[in-house]
């Protein structure tokens, strides 16, 4: 009885673990649907509320577009009337005895003008308002358009007859015989502001919004800031030339005759601004509309996305917390490994950005350490060792990434030249050991001579060929996998290889495909098969492969029989790499220790310190000044004082981003030439092609890639690396450097710069020895031969060396 009672529990923990991985599994699928659903939900909300905003803003927009319509009429009108009245007989004769009483009856009859007026070619003129005037118009720009035959509207003006806020529409008048075609004056109907300001003040659109008008010179018509304004004591400001930088803008856009609706801080909030110039009139009219007045009519979409973005995080944290209490009483009858198997991979793509940064760290200082002199050979090899598997850490998340960059449509390809025998010998090696593992045979077969070298995305490639020889592996539990390379040469009309046709099968003798799932392989989250292989994967391998196989001009194709097994196939076309060797052979193996002429100076801008320690400790051995900045505001001012010959900038920081510390210094005349490159975690296409359209020069991934930052600075910055020489070179070195110079004719300068010699030298820093040099030569030609021997032992970057020489003069 006992026996039996202690034996008890034991089926009791087998149904624990089989309930626990049933309920996993479940979880999972749950969790994976709920998310999404989510993400169909946020999308769908995102594209509707762009939608209905689009509409509120063109309701805004057609707001505006009703009072330039209105103005624009009335403009019209008067314009044709004016027109009219200038060709009547009783004006053309220019006599205001007989035209006076004929314009008093039309001022009234009209009622819409405040006087008319007849000018004379010399600027003269009479009024139905004051007569005859002693003043003279002639610098008026209305006259001086419409004495030279162009009718026009003018800017409101004071006027010198009657001292109040004026509207001219002025047009020329025509003798009867026209024999020249020249005006013989200027008839012009003046009509008060007044009835601009009333159609703009009726302009609105919710509480707290206005309309305001400007005209050519960006001074304002109508504005309800009576201080923007023109009165008899002083002319209207211009907007144009404002403190307000985003009301500058948009006169500017106005005055430019520009339309448009924009998001605007103006008056210290957020608002819309709707703007659209008249045609009648060189002016513009524009209307102010606080934000929440278009967007709180979306509050209802809002509120929708709100309660979902709730219950996905609910239901998530629900499983989380389900899935961590079973976890916690699942431990009391597993081991510690099987605790393991609960990491919860699939965050990895919501957090890349934190993932990144600190691997930005790793990388970085094991490339650091790397680099070192001093390391033993024996911590070289563990540097080594993190520096792998921080690379290949790397390697996942991108993969992960990949995933919805796809479905996103923003995952470009990146061709790069590659010796194609290599490339092919160590994917086939990678399977060769999956299939061993299984008990299976591998082969692999060329069928002709493979090309040297291709232009290619090595990083695709090898993606698409691992996931299906992966397959075949998988499902192949007896005979062979075959993987069969054909490559056709294709010859230019000069015989020489222009590009090469490249055909891959892989054959297995596996499970095979049924007919009816054949259609189904390829779809995303679709698993065909045996169900306990279907655990296996996720269902998106074949969906992945396929298409970036597509990416690259062709296609997967497959053929497949039950019990029999599997072929799947594709041609790619790929240009030769013709340079390929002679790059391969150019490319040093040396290691960069210092740069020739003279130090150059970076800004690093990171608000994370691990990030600009890493490019700091990277390049201030090489002989480069780093200066750091934390955010975008004090970069600025760092580029302003300091003028650096490059910026390195990262994106997403407080106070100002790295978009906006690029558009301020592209727009900031002393340092707007400057070099800029910009280092982000971020790896999506459009934020690196957005970088480069604000006015960055390049882009720079992170983690920081010690030779990808070395090369971008050589390009940008045209610089001639020196490189550490071998044992066998820096003795024959030190030969040519002393052979032929008598120790007697070397004429040390005094002890004290001997001494400041020795410290930098003791510090390495070896490009202020250089120009300690070059000052000792310039000072004194008795110095030439010292400063030259100097300059040698200096450009060698062996303090041990230089040092004993400087102990002993």
């Amino acid at each position: 009885m006992k026996l039996w009672r202690r034996s008890e529990p034991i089926p009791l923990k087998c149904d624990i673990k089989n309930s626990y991985s049933r309920n996993l599994l479940l979880r999972f699928v749950v969790g994976s649907t709920t998310i999404a659903v989510s993400i169909a939900a946020y999308c769908t909300y995102l594209a509707a509320r762009n939608l209905a905003l689009a509409d509120l803003q063109q309701s805004a927009f057609q707001q505006v577009q009703r009072g330039v319509d209105e103005i624009e009429e009335w403009l019209h009108v008067r314009k044709v009337e004016v027109q009219t009245l200038a060709n009547t007989a009783t004006v053309r004769t220019l006599d205001w005895s007989v035209a006076e009483p004929y314009l008093q009856a039309e001022v009234k009859r009209i009622n819409e003008f405040f006087f008319f007026q007849i000018v004379t070619p010399d600027g003269s003129f009479s009024n139905t308002q004051v007569g005859r005037s002693t003043k003279n118009i002639k610098d008026r720009d209305f006259f001086q358009k419409a004495i030279a035959g162009q009718s026009n509207i003018s800017d409101p003006f004071i006027s010198r007859s009657t001292g109040i806020p004026l509207i001219a529409i002025a047009t020329p008048i025509y003798g009867n015989s026209q024999v020249n075609g020249l005006p013989i004056g200027v008839f012009h109907g003046n009509v008060k502001v007044d009835r601009i300001n009333k159609v703009v003040n009726s302009l609105r659109y919710g509480n707290n919004s206005y309309a305001f008008a400007l005209n050519s010179q960006g001074q304002a018509i109508v504005h309800p800031n009576a201080a923007l304004m023109s009165t008899l004591e002083k002319p209207a400001p211009s907007l144009l030339k404002v403190a307000d930088r985003n009301l500058n803008a948009i006169a500017q856009q106005m005055v430019n005759k520009q339309q448009g609706i924009q998001l605007l801080e103006i008056d210290g909030t957020k608002k819309y601004v709707a703007y659209i110039p008249l045609q009648e009139a060189n002016w513009s009219l524009a209307l102010v509309i606080p934000r929440e007045n278009i967007e709180s009519r979306l509050q209802f979409l809002d509120l929708i996305a709100l309660i979902v973005a709730g219950l996905t995080v609910t239901m998530i944290t629900v499983l989380w917390r389900v899935q961590a209490f079973e976890q916690a009483q699942l431990k009391k009858s597993q081991t510690a490994a099987e605790t393991a198997n609960f990491a919860k991979s699939e965050f990895l793509a919501n957090m890349s950005h934190e993932l990144r940064t600190p691997l930005n760290g790793i990388l970085g200082c094991a490339q650091i350490l790397l680099r070192s002199q001093g390391l033993p050979e024996k911590e070289q090899y563990h540097v080594n060792i993190i520096e792998q598997c921080g690379s290949h850490l790397l390697t996942l998340i991108n993969d992960i990434l990949d995933l919805s960059k796809i479905e996103a449509r923003k995952l470009e390809l990146h061709p790069q030249d590659v010796h194609f025998p290599s490339f092919l010998q160590g994917i086939a090696e990678i399977a060769q050991i999956r299939a061993e593992q299984k008990g299976i045979l591998f082969v692999y077969e060329t069928v002709n001579e493979l090309p040297t070298a291709v232009h290619i995305d090595v990083k695709r490639l090898r993606q698409v060929l691992l996931n299906l020889l992966g397959n075949a592996i998988k499902f192949t539990d007896e005979g062979q996998v075959r993987f069969k390379i054909q490559a056709i040469a294709q010859l230019d009309s000069h015989g020489q290889t222009q590009k090469y046709f490249i055909h891959c099968s892989i054959e297995d003798t596996g499970i095979g495909i049924a007919p009816a799932e054949l259609s189904k392989i390829f779809l995303p989250f679709e698993q065909v098969g045996e169900k306990k292989r279907q655990t296996e994967g996720t269902g998106l391998g074949l969906a992945i492969t396929r298409q970036l196989v597509q990416m690259m001009s062709s296609d997967i194709y497959v053929k497949s029989q039950v019990g029999e097994g599997s072929t799947f196939w594709f041609e790619l076309e790929m240009p030769a790499a013709s340079e390929w060797v002679q790059s391969a052979m150019a490319a040093s193996t040396k290691q960069i220790i210092g740069f020739e002429d003279s130090p150059r100076t970076i800004l690093m801008v990171d608000d994370r310190w691990e990030n600009r320690t890493v490019i700091t400790n990277l390049l201030q051995p090489l002989g480069f000044d780093v200066v750091e900045a934390n955010n975008g505001q004090e970069g600025l001012a760092k580029a302003i004082a300091i003028k650096p010959d490059l910026v390195i900038t990262d994106l997403l920081m407080p106070e100002m981003d790295g978009f906006e510390l690029i558009h301020s210094l592209r727009h900031t005349p002393e340092i707007q030439d400057i070099k800029i490159i910009v280092s982000s975690a971020s790896v999506f296409e459009a934020d690196q092609n957005r970088s480069l359209q604000a006015g960055g020069n390049d882009f720079l991934s992170k983690p920081v890639q010690v030779d990808e930052l070395l090369n971008q600075l050589e390009q940008h910055l045209n610089l001639t690396w020196i490189y550490q020489q071998s044992q066998s070179e820096r003795q024959v070195t030190n030969k040519l450097a002393t052979v032929n110079i008598p120790s007697d004719s070397l004429i040390p300068p005094s002890p004290e710069v001997l001494g400041e010699l020795i410290t930098l030298a003791e510090k390495g820093n070896f490009n202020a020895i250089l120009k300690w040099a070059d000052q000792l030569e310039a000072l004194d030609p008795n110095f030439a031969n010292f400063a030259n021997q100097l300059r040698q032992l200096a450009r060698q970057f062996d303090e041990d060396i230089l040092i004993s020489f400087l102990n002993q003069n």
